[in-house]
């Protein structure tokens, strides 16, 4: 289980990532990859913002927070791979 201030820091380094690709004009490579980073970040920050006080006590033992925040986690980490692997990809075959 990740640290709820990790996932937040997670996730802006996340969103961090197209933006300084756009400075080094490599987003342009991989507009896909990147796309796929950024979602990732919005995942993270998600996660990490399920266990603040914004959220009712009631309602999160409803929810079942602790599950959905794991969940937004994994769906995370599974768009950072597929962006990870298209960004490479698109870098490396494109002159």
């Amino acid at each position: 289980m990740a640290v709820v201030g990790d996932l937040v820091l997670l996730g802006l380094a996340f969103l961090l990532a197209p933006v300084f690709a756009e400075y080094s004009k490599i987003r342009k490579k991989a507009e896909k990859g990147f796309n796929w980073i950024a979602a990732a970040g919005v995942l993270f920050l998600f996660a990490g913002t399920l266990s603040t006080s914004l959220i009712p006590a009631t309602l999160a033992e409803t929810l079942g927070e602790f599950y959905i925040r794991e969940l937004f986690y994994v769906v995370g980490w599974i768009f950072a791979l597929i962006g990870t692997v298209f960004g490479a990809y698109e870098i490396l075959t494109k002159k």
